[in-house]
């Protein structure tokens, strides 16, 4: 599964650029105006966004300051032919991870790509056949997206990083839900009940075990 590359940039040839340079490695979706990007990043997050300064129907920035309303996680790279020192500053305040010139180096981009991936810990990790992007917040089993909500992410993910190990209920209610969480007590068993059915679904191996009185274990089969 490649890490998703949302590109916003306007000039036909610099695409064709980006992809050349990332077609083997990532995915990319190509964005030539701010409103179609931010309708697509409303729907679907990606792994990580190039975007550019100067668009037909708004700046950089302010797409970058909307990025950061819906999320502050995910990485942004400005590529931009305003390289002067002033228009650097102002995307790094605005919640830029990197910045880079016009013309660029496209070794050097991939290689940054790569940096901002690894530093925000967005490369998909793996338990036996799960893929958990911690980005979009979505789990697969062999590349089929199990359609977890947000609970069910965090709770999956975490009993497949104890596989084979009991995760006792007050464990789970304090990681998932926060330790201040006062609500029905069948609230983990409902979403237990909501995963096995869905990883059923994607003809998942594995299962998870109830034991009773105690938690929760997910086994590999």
């Amino acid at each position: 599964m490649k890490p998703l590359i949302y590109i916003v940039e306007d000039d036909e040839g610099v695409r064709e650029v980006y992809e050349g340079a990332f077609e083997s490695s990532f995915e990319t979706v190509m964005f030539d105006n701010g409103t179609s990007f931010l309708t697509e990043f409303n729907n679907k997050r990606p792994s990580i966004v190039i975007l550019d300064i100067m668009l037909p129907d708004m700046d950089g920035y302010t797409i970058l300051s909307k990025i950061r309303e819906i999320d502050e996680r995910i990485p942004v790279i400005i590529v931009s032919a305003k390289s002067d020192e002033i228009s650097f500053v102002k995307g790094l305040n605005r919640g830029a991870d990197d910045y880079m010139a016009k013309p660029f180096s496209v070794l050097e981009l991939i290689a940054r790509v790569k940096t901002n991936l690894r530093r925000s810990n967005l490369f998909v990790s793996k338990v036996d056949g799960f893929s958990i992007d911690n980005n979009v917040y979505k789990i697969y089993y062999n590349d089929v997206d199990l359609g977890l909500t947000l609970k069910e992410f965090n709770l999956l993910k975490l009993l497949l990083s104890r596989a084979g190990v009991t995760v006792e209920r007050e464990t789970l209610f304090r990681e998932v839900w926060g330790e201040s969480y006062i609500g029905e007590t069948r609230t983990i068993d409902m979403h237990i009940a909501s995963l096995r059915e869905k990883i059923k679904a994607a003809n998942g191996k594995g299962s998870i075990v109830t034991v009773r009185s105690i938690g929760y274990r997910f086994e590999i089969k």
